[in-house]
């Protein structure tokens, strides 16, 4: 879910730089670094690390058929334990602070608003433990994974009746696990990410990143559970970090074809908050939808995809939406892009992987 901030292998993993079924790419993404890894590296970079969890998804997605947003449990400072949605298109756990015990006085007030729905959000920034109840260690024991980041306790909401989203917007507040990067400069810096932030992170034991498939949520990369054959972006570092020891990375490069249409190229986001699909791009409408029935291709980095608006495919969003080109040209796919791919996000290298499932 898309979101504005307002106040302030083992491992023998194929690394492919070529889409599937297209012709190798002989030159980088505009904006991204000269080399990709290949698999001798990128085998020597993930067997060197052992630790992991895996986390169940709630509920048991069919990927095939994706209907609702994935969820895992979790809760904030020993609290309730609820049903968070993972969302890679922001940044930031957000809980309601009734389920949260023994809140700082002097916490700070905080303030976000979901720029899709136009749910805006107040309460306070307040770093406490994450916890993951159900996790699995990678000796295979229920272990709980617990990371310590800023948590926005939220007291009130509101719909703002703007966004693509706004006629969903129901006012109540939601569980989110705001795992997202290359947000902008006005967005929570990794350091509120709690995928990147686990106790073994902290201490240097864990590479950070995360997997997001059919098996569950995998957090920490290693040569066990990067395998098999991953396209892999180099992403372009985001600069000097707000806070904190470790620098966020840049939009993936990416675009999208309207019917018979020129293919528009810039960046590119696979938002697993949203379940339907936004594009953006100078000489289109900034409103509406696009037809059914309508051919787009979506490129993300050296891949692509292809479908036509409304025909229940796998891949195939909810819904397309037009939106205003703030900055050029911009695709969210929403969720459903993941109906044929595991992601992979590697925040230690900036990598952003896709595996064909």
């Amino acid at each position: 879910m898309l979101i504005r901030k307002s106040v302030l292998p083992a491992c023998a993993a194929a690394l492919l730089v070529a889409a599937c079924g297209s012709a190798p790419s002989s030159a980088p993404p505009p904006g991204a670094p000269s080399s990709v890894p290949s698999s001798a590296q990128a085998a020597g970079t993930y067997s060197s690390f052992s630790q992991s969890y895996t986390v169940p998804w709630v509920g048991s997605p069919d990927f095939a058929n994706l209907t609702r947003t994935l969820k895992v449990e979790a809760s904030v400072n020993g609290g309730t334990v609820s049903q968070f949605t993972v969302d890679t298109g922001s940044v930031g756990v957000v809980v309601p602070a009734a389920e949260v015990p023994n809140i700082p006085a002097d916490a700070p007030a905080g303030h976000l608003t979901y720029s899709s729905s136009g749910l805006e959000l107040d309460g306070v920034w307040a770093t406490l433990p994450v916890s993951f109840p159900q996790a699995v260690n990678a000796a295979g024991a229920t272990t709980p994974a617990r990371a310590t980041v800023p948590v926005l306790a939220v007291t009130s909401s509101k719909c703002l009746g703007v966004g693509v989203n706004s006629r969903g917007c129901t006012g109540g507040i939601p569980h989110m696990m705001g795992v997202g990067f290359g947000r902008g400069p006005t967005a929570h810096p990794p350091t509120y990410n709690p995928f990147l932030n686990l106790t073994e992170m902290a201490a240097g034991t864990m590479r950070r990143g995360y997997l997001i498939g059919r098996g569950g949520l995998s957090l920490g990369l290693t040569g066990a559970n990067v395998t098999g054959a991953w396209t892999m972006q180099q992403l372009a570092s985001a600069g000097a970090p707000a806070q904190g020891a470790h620098n966020d990375w840049m939009t993936p490069t990416g675009g999208f074809q309207l019917g018979s249409g020129p293919a528009l190229s810039g960046k590119v986001l696979i938002d697993t908050g949203l379940l339907d699909m936004i594009v953006e791009g100078d000489g289109l409408p900034s409103s509406g939808m696009v037809a059914r029935g309508t051919a787009m291709t979506i490129t993300v980095g050296d891949l692509h995809y292809s479908f036509a608006v409304g025909d229940g495919g796998a891949q195939t969003p909810a819904g397309v939406h037009h939106a205003l080109a703030r900055n050029g040209t911009f695709v969210n796919t929403g969720l459903r892009a993941l109906g044929h791919y595991d992601l992979l996000y590697d925040a230690d290298g900036g990598f952003l992987g896709l595996r064909p499932e």
